[in-house]
């Protein structure tokens, strides 16, 4: 009994001591880690940032321009603006047409027409459309009406003065520009043969001479009955004819009297009416017909 009592109780010591042996060995272990991971730590962190540092060392720097270079750029951009716009301005003045850098324009007494001269000593007459009594002085080069009639390349006109045997095949249009030239021709063959009187025809009532030979399809020139007549062969028209008006459109050039032979009358007459433009007289006795630049209107005699 008194072995097994010791044995026990040695037993107790030895559970005891490791028991105790245990605690101091945890007790160490927890300080060491206490006393370590402070430094374990820190040095992670220090790995870190030294790779940090060297990828950053990695990277390419970006270029910088010092600034002489930048005001140096600029500068040059600047001449190279100013010398543009100055060939710009150089080229739109070559470019520019004679008749836009050179024609001055003066207004003339008749308030309905003006005329631009050129230095190059040529008179261009325009008419303004929508006037009464409209005069053309004959001059060299063309004539320009912006904006009448048909814009057209060309028109041309044939004319027969059975009066005078004159005839006249031409070109009045071009371009979109009424010829001075042509125009002195018509104005001539269409001069009063009584008194032998020039006046200017009215470029209007030649557009609707041309207008009625595109409708009808005409190859033969107009005859010409009557074109200008002066005031004192219209005063005595008005005093041995009833069918002559007092104050004429013939008197101003813009009235003519035509026929075409061998072709009916009556298909002049309803193509003329067919434009709807100016006064158009029927004369079937006196084989004619009349044209005029006034305001639409229609009669028989």
């Amino acid at each position: 009994m008194l072995r097994r009592n010791i044995e026990n109780k040695s037993d107790e010591r030895d559970e005891l001591e490791l028991s105790r042996r245990s605690f101091f060995g945890r007790l160490a272990i927890g300080a060491v880690l206490s006393i370590g991971m402070p430094g374990l730590v820190h040095a992670a962190k220090t790995e870190k940032s030294k790779q940090a540092k060297a990828r950053s060392a990695v990277r390419i720097p970006k270029k910088s321009t010092p600034k002489t270079a930048k005001t140096s750029a600029k500068t040059s951009k600047v001449l190279v603006k100013k010398v543009s716009s100055k060939s710009s301005k150089v080229k739109s003045s070559k470019t520019q047409s004679p008749q836009t850098r050179l024609v001055k324009a003066s207004k003339t007494v008749n308030s309905n027409s003006f005329h631009i001269n050129s230095r190059d000593g040529r008179i261009h007459s325009i008419i303004r459309p929508g006037q009464k009594h409209p005069t053309i002085q004959s001059a060299r080069g063309s004539m320009s009406l912006g904006g009448h009639g048909r814009f057209s390349s060309h028109r041309s006109l044939a004319f027969q003065n059975p009066h005078t045997g004159d005839k006249l095949s031409l070109i009045y249009f071009e371009k979109g520009r009424y010829l001075t030239d042509a125009l002195a021709e018509i104005n001539f063959l269409l001069r009063d043969y009584r008194t032998g009187d020039v006046h200017a025809i009215d470029p209007h009532l030649l557009d609707q001479l041309y207008d009625l030979k595109q409708m009808l399809g005409l190859t033969q020139p107009f005859g010409v009955i009557s074109g200008y007549r002066s005031p004192l062969t219209n005063a005595r028209l008005h005093a041995e004819q009833a069918g002559v008006a007092n104050n004429s459109f013939h008197i101003h050039g813009r009235a003519v009297d035509i026929r075409l032979e061998r072709f009916d009358l009556r298909r002049i007459h309803n193509a003329a009416i067919a434009m709807h433009r100016g006064g158009v007289g029927y004369y079937p006795e006196s084989n004619f017909i009349h044209l005029d630049t006034g305001t639409f209107r229609t009669w028989t005699l």
